[in-house]
């Protein structure tokens, strides 16, 4: 391992650079904003993990975890945005959420994604408060008009 991975861990690249890890990305981020429940579970893995720190829950399964975004409205959002990120060296999608009052895409959420033979393996949503701490803009604006 040695000769073949760099010195220091934090060198290290991972998976988040390979072109299929990022067409998975791109294909769960164009799902998420369309809500896409089917095409999101098409990309999970039968022992897929999720949670969302701090609050208490573990879901494991591709159907713990797509009944828990059924049963929680994710079909019933508004409009979203996504911007791609990343989240301890995994890939992951800030997402936000058309917000009429403000004009403007407020936070929402941030799904780091660790993924595994093409798979995603686990998801990690954290709360809209975790945007500053990653960089991420406190707002995104309206769609332009063509």
């Amino acid at each position: 391992m040695r000769e073949h991975l760099p010195a220091q861990r934090q060198d290290w690249t991972g998976d988040e650079t390979d072109s299929r890890t990022r067409e998975l990305v791109r294909r769960f981020t164009d799902a998420s904003i369309a809500k896409d429940v089917d095409g999101l579970a098409s990309m999970l893995r039968d022992d897929v993990r999720c949670s969302m720190p701090p609050t208490p829950g573990l879901q494991i399964g591709r159907d713990a975890v797509v009944n828990d975004w059924v049963a929680d409205g994710f079909e019933s959002l508004g409009s979203l945005r996504a911007e791609p990120t990343a989240v301890n060296r995994q890939p992951a999608v800030a997402f936000y959420l058309w917000q009429e009052r403000d004009g403007a895409y407020l936070p929402l959420t941030v799904d780091a994604l660790r993924i595994t033979g093409g798979a995603i393996t686990e998801i990690v949503t954290f709360h809209a408060d975790q945007f500053p701490r990653l960089g991420l803009p406190d707002r995104l604006p309206a769609d332009p008009t063509p």
